[in-house]
């Protein structure tokens, strides 16, 4: 019974980091690709308003969207603690 027990946490643990995964990955792709999106806007109106004034200067600061790191809890956090105490428990 402890051999099944044991078997069926382990592929649980497997889900729960395969779900972790997806998050942090899904996270950090839409980070990626909001701040990838301002820079275009960002580009576009530089390049517009450049366009309506007639100026010709490649000079400029580059604006950077600088974006504060936002951290949450994934889904699995609260599982990754129950397994971890009733592995503490059985050991």
């Amino acid at each position: 019974m402890r051999a099944e027990m044991e078997d069926n946490q382990s592929r649980h643990v497997r889900l729960l980091l395969r779900l972790s995964v997806c998050e942090g990955v899904h996270t950090m792709y839409t980070s990626y690709s909001s701040r990838k999106w301002a820079q275009v806007q960002t580009t576009a109106r530089q390049i517009k308003s450049r366009l309506e004034t007639g100026s010709e200067e490649t000079e400029g600061v580059p604006v950077t969207m600088e974006m504060t790191p936002v951290t949450a809890q994934d889904k699995a956090a609260s599982q990754w603690t129950c397994v971890e105490m009733e592995t503490y428990r059985t050991d």
